[in-house]
């Protein structure tokens, strides 16, 4: 018996220490960084979860929104932002308590449930053990990818959805498998809206695609459900959307945006190199010279597997092009090169998947030609953008407004090596790495009492999540949810400086969602309050990133830009007269 399964797993060997090592690289000290500011999002509002059973903003204590109040209905609950990922968070939280760790621990597991599926979608389609193994190695040697799974954040889950799709689509020849894919579809909207984009790629396929025609009658049965579970959530948060995106206003514009989004993908998926294989295989058996099968069978048998693999080249392919079209009706060009490509993070596994199929032909699948092969992919940056970058930091403007812009790392060797960052990550991961948020949470623990209340201008989920201080002065008289709030009967501190006790001030951020230092301090003086300045700490900007073209790594370390000095985060402890 232990022979006979030990037979089955021996030729999965190669991808089981792979799958090991993403294991442990997700996993090792998920803990130890404080949340940033997207993380405390879906912390926070995970945690009230708990006590309402939906995201509210408002948990008896703080208010807590950083969109003015954009994302809520007049009952304070979140609605732009789809619930799954506050759900699963909630969920954590019950089974393991509230702390970083298990924020960001459903998310890692999901995170290494793809480099499974991925591995298993492969050696299905293509019967190819060292296809599926380059796919995983490409995965779990991404920087890029492992930061996605290490952050309490919908990153994760749009990527494992999106291959758990992918897999039912290619066997949805019944009723069971019909209701499996509306079901992981109508998730893949729930984790982000825009992630869903799969669904609409593979239902384009089944019209135009003819080995996808088999999956049509199922797709369009399942349509339904699926339009009827997720269309009416976008007409719910229609507002909080249109709050977040840019309209696009004229085609060069739109043809800026495109670039900018093809340069993200490019610069951390091995689009350059795949692409190029593709070609490469293209060529290569337009101009062979056909071999002779020995029998019918055989014909038959391989035509089968290579249509497999190449209808998921297909799909990731088509994917990115609706991706690219759904971005850039969205988002600008400068938001697009700040955020990357997080709202689209299926396509790391999805190039990934092709790379490996793509490697394994090009090498007629034998081992050793495929493992050097898949080396320049997972040690190199050849088959990405950025040693092709010859135009330096050079800048360019479709439209005469939004700007197009490459990343570049400021280390020659960084262009075209990956070693460098991915030895930095792995120094991270067992290296203390403080924010502001951090070192803001340190002095709070020290010399704040339970209930003081705080202000500060940015980052205010994260610090509400680590320390639990009441914040004050959270909704401003002009933000659309003021009267909501008023209506609800939330305290007064929510609206004023009303017996602040410390006021966290980041200059850096000065002006962001109409917080101005001078008019807070005005405030207070105008109440009877007296200001004094007890601690200045360094500013990070961000407590760090989810993308690695602004990650902050140990020492204060950026791989795409030198290190930048800002004024310093300052905090003010505020006297009342009635205090001593």
């Amino acid at each position: 018996m232990s022979s006979h399964v030990w037979e089955r797993l021996r030729p999965h060997w190669p991808f089981t220490l792979v799958a090991i090592l993403g294991l442990a690289l997700v996993l090792s000290n998920l803990g130890k960084d404080y949340l940033w500011a997207d993380e405390g999002d879906t912390a926070v509002l995970a945690a009230n979860i708990i006590k309402g059973g939906v995201p509210k903003a408002w948990d008896g204590v703080t208010f807590l929104d950083s969109d003015k109040g954009a994302r809520l209905n007049h009952n304070l609950v979140m609605v732009t932002s789809p619930w799954l990922q506050y759900y699963v968070t909630g969920a954590s939280f019950v089974i393991f308590g509230k702390h970083a760790f298990s924020a960001r621990l459903p998310f890692a597991i999901a995170g290494w449930l793809t480099v499974l599926v991925a591995y298993r979608l492969i050696l299905q389609s293509t019967a190819s053990h060292w296809a599926g193994f380059c796919t995983a190695s490409i995965l779990v040697s991404s920087v890029q990818f492992l930061l996605y799974c290490r952050q309490c954040r919908y990153y994760a889950l749009s990527m494992l959805l999106a291959l758990l799709l992918l897999w039912i689509f290619l066997q949805m020849k019944s009723a069971r498998h019909c209701v499996l894919f509306a079901v992981v579809a109508i998730l893949l909207f729930h984790a982000h809206p825009i992630g869903s984009v799969p669904v609409i790629a593979l239902g384009a396929l089944t019209i135009a695609y003819r080995p996808f025609f088999s999956q049509r009658r199922w797709f369009w049965t399942a349509a339904p459900a699926i339009a009827l579970l997720t269309l009416p959530w976008i007409a719910l948060a229609g507002s909080g959307y249109a709050e977040s995106m840019g309209s696009v206003q004229s085609i060069p514009q739109f043809a800026g945006r495109i670039v900018q989004y093809m340069i993200e993908c490019a610069s951390v998926t091995p689009l350059l190199g795949a692409t190029i294989l593709l070609l490469f295989q293209s060529v290569r058996k337009r101009f062979a010279n056909k071999k002779q099968m020995s029998t019918e069978s055989s014909i038959a048998n391989v035509t089968r597997i290579e249509n497999q693999g190449s209808a998921i080249i297909i799909v990731t392919f088509v994917t990115l092009l609706l991706y690219a079209v759904m971005i850039a009706a969205t988002q600008p060009a400068d938001s697009l090169w700040r955020i990357g490509i997080r709202y689209t993070a299926a396509v790391l596994p999805l190039m990934a998947m092709t790379a490996g199929i793509l490697i394994t032909r090009i090498t007629g699948d034998r081992a050793i030609l495929s493992v050097l092969l898949m080396s320049v992919f997972v040690f190199t940056k050849f088959a990405q953008l950025t040693p092709w970058i010859f135009w330096g930091k050079t800048v360019a403007s479709f439209d005469g407004k939004e700007v197009i812009e490459a990343h570049l790392p400021s280390n020659f060797i960084e262009r075209f090596l990956n070693t460098r960052q991915q030895s930095i990550f792995l120094s991270d991961l067992f290296q203390s790495n403080l924010g502001t948020v951090a070192n803001v949470c340190a002095f709070l623990h020290d010399y704040a009492d339970a209930g003081d209340k705080l202000i500060t201008n940015y980052e205010w989920e994260p610090l509400y999540f680590h320390t639990r201080l009441p914040q004050a002065l959270k909704i401003l008289p002009d933000y659309p949810i003021y009267q909501a709030a008023k209506l609800k009967g939330l305290p007064t501190y929510v609206f004023e400086v009303d017996h602040v006790r410390w006021v966290i001030w980041r200059p850096v951020w000065e002006g962001y969602q109409e917080y101005f230092g001078a008019e807070v301090e005005q405030q207070i003086v105008d109440r009877g309050g007296r200001i004094e300045r007890v601690a200045e700490l360094p500013e990070t900007l961000w407590e760090n990133r989810e993308n690695i073209h602004f990650r902050r790594f140990p020492g204060g370390r950026y791989l795409f830009h030198g290190p930048e000095t800002f004024p310093p985060a300052t905090i003010f402890r505020v006297v009342w007269p009635a205090q001593h």
